[in-house]
């Protein structure tokens, strides 16, 4: 894991850097699979479907691997742009994945870091940026597939993949990026829908850390439902 997670993070400062287009961008993730697709651990080849299972052997390292991982890394890091957005969302995910496996002591350092930069990013005082936004989400992907949670790592993403979609339908095929605007008072509010905060803001006007916590909401809830069909199942 914590192979991948270098990986990411050193793409993500190359992107910070240089600024990449988001074509190559959203392939980069696909080289920070390679060290878990060269360790190739056979016991977690696993997925589960509709209350069984089904062993996709091979083709679960070179093919689902690779996508998850790039799946999960580009949605994470289009949800973002407010004080504490990308760390914070990323903390809940990664302790409700440590609630139902239990792997506190793998992903004690992550939570512990992910929760002082929240805390300094929700003031204000410091952004992860994309080194810290795709690291979060290879620790996730990752920490998923070694936990064999990848179901409920699915669920818990459905409020970042509704982003990613709103995201490309408006940058692809309306043409027309999302926008955040301000008013007089210092409320966010947004006259189009074009990704999950203008959704939000579409409707009603908050502030910038309202927002960020309305959109905690969402992700807890997705955690909390994954969690429970875990457990069920």
């Amino acid at each position: 894991m914590a192979t991948s997670v270098l990986f990411g993070s050193t793409m993500g400062l190359f992107d910070d850097l240089a600024d990449l287009r988001w074509r190559y961008k959203a392939l980069l993730p696909v080289f920070a699979a390679l060290p878990y697709v060269v360790l190739g651990p056979t016991e977690r080849t696993t997925v589960a479907i509709l209350g069984g299972s089904i062993n996709l052997g091979g083709a679960f390292l070179f093919l689902f691997v690779p996508v998850m991982v790039t799946v999960v890394t580009n949605s994470y890091n289009q949800l973002g742009g407010l004080n504490g957005l990308e760390a914070g969302t990323g903390l809940i995910v990664l302790c409700g994945i440590a609630a139902v496996s239990g792997d506190w002591l793998l992903l004690g350092v992550p939570i512990l870091v992910l929760a002082i930069l929240t805390y300094v990013s929700f003031r204000g005082k410091g952004l992860i940026g994309n080194v810290g936004s795709f690291s979060v989400g290879l620790t996730l992907a990752v920490a998923s597939i070694l936990d064999n949670l990848k179901l409920m790592l699915l669920i818990c993403m459905l409020p970042f993949i509704l982003n990613s979609i709103l995201i490309l339908y408006s940058n692809y095929i309306l043409r027309d990026r999302a926008t955040t605007l301000i008013d007089e008072g210092g409320k966010l509010y947004a006259n189009k829908v074009r990704s999950l905060r203008t959704l939000l803001l579409r409707y009603r006007r908050m502030s910038e850390r309202r927002t960020v916590i309305a959109i905690y909401f969402l992700v807890f809830v997705s955690v909390a439902i994954g969690a429970l069909i875990e457990w069920l199942t």
